[in-house]
This record gives structure tokens, C-alpha cells and sequence, in this order.
């Protein structure tokens, strides 16, 4: 038995390969939550401010409220250009995150199994998630949301091809 040295700079590098993006829709629906989650907080704050009677409290707040919201949207846009899968031989591996970088490799060995949802906001942008599960866990050990169904159909027959070779 042999147990040769590998030089970490002669492995091939996941930056190399070209990670498919999500679609324009997923990038809508993360903005709408964002939307949706910020106006009930801006009536919440406007009705607060007639029963408070602070100097400025109004002003400050909806102050604090537009640059929060300002700062989560251009983070949701940021962050939806940095998204993105590759499907490789042997493994699928997902990157997320614009301020908080996120990246999992799942090699096809290991996957049990693989689920599509369809949620009722998602059905509406006609998006689904993936989730891929491995042993031994209870959840997803991979989830990739926002992709299209017929893509994400596509890549649950390809990952349960190549992991009934591994059977």
C-alpha cells in the first residue's frame, strides 16, 4: 500500500469552475420579503410615535428604519450575484453569502437522498429549493433555493443517477 504526498496547490481549484446562477425571480422574491417584512415595522412606528411623545422620536426612528431597510436590500441584491451551484464527476458544491461567505461541497457518495419543495411564495415566483440529505442527520445537510423546477428536476435526476452508481 502506498500513501504518496499531495501538494495542496496541485488539487484542482472550485474557483476554476463556472457555478451556475439563479434566476432573476429568486432575486424579486428575496426583495419582496425584505419589502414585506419592513412595512408592517414602519406602521408599527408610526403608530407608536402617536402614543409617545418624544422630541424627534419620529424622525429618528423612520430615520433608523430607512437606512436599516436601505442596508438589507442592497445586502439581498449584493449577496444574490454571489449565489451560485456547480455540478461536478464526483460531488455538487454550493456558495452563498456576500458579507459572510458560505460554501459546501456534498460528494455524491454520501447523498441518502434528495427532496424538491415548492412553497406557496415560491410556486407564485415559480422557484423551488433542493435539498439534498446525507447520512446520518435528520435535515438537509445541503439546500439550495431559488431554482428553477425544470433545474432543479434536472439536477435531482442527475445526483440520483450518480449516486445509484455508488450503490
Amino acid at each position: 500500500m502506498t500513501n504518496d504526498k499531495i501538494q495542496a496547490t496541485e488539487l484542482p481549484s472550485i474557483e476554476q469552475s463556472t457555478f451556475e446562477k439563479h434566476p432573476k425571480r429568486f432575486l424579486n422574491k428575496k426583495l419582496i420579503a425584505k419589502v414585506v417584512f419592513f412595512i408592517p415595522l414602519l406602521i408599527g412606528i408610526v403608530v407608536t410615535s402617536f402614543f409617545i411623545e418624544l422630541d424627534g422620536f419620529l424622525t429618528y426612528t423612520l430615520s433608523a428604519w430607512f437606512v436599516l431597510f436601505l442596508c438589507l436590500l442592497a445586502v439581498s441584491y449584493k449577496e444574490f450575484f454571489v449565489r451560485g451551484y456547480v455540478l461536478r464527476e464526483h460531488d455538487i458544491t454550493y456558495k452563498r453569502g456576500w458579507l459572510f461567505h458560505h460554501q459546501i461541497t456534498v460528494p455524491f457518495n454520501r447523498i441518502q437522498h434528495t427532496d424538491i419543495n415548492h412553497g406557496p411564495i415560491d410556486r407564485w415566483f415559480n422557484l423551488c429549493e433542493l435539498e439534498i440529505f446525507t447520512a446520518g442527520g435528520s435535515s438537509s445537510d445541503l439546500s439550495i433555493s431559488g431554482l428553477d423546477p425544470d433545474d432543479a428536476s434536472r439536477i435531482k435526476k442527475y445526483i440520483s443517477s450518480k449516486t445509484a452508481q455508488h450503490v
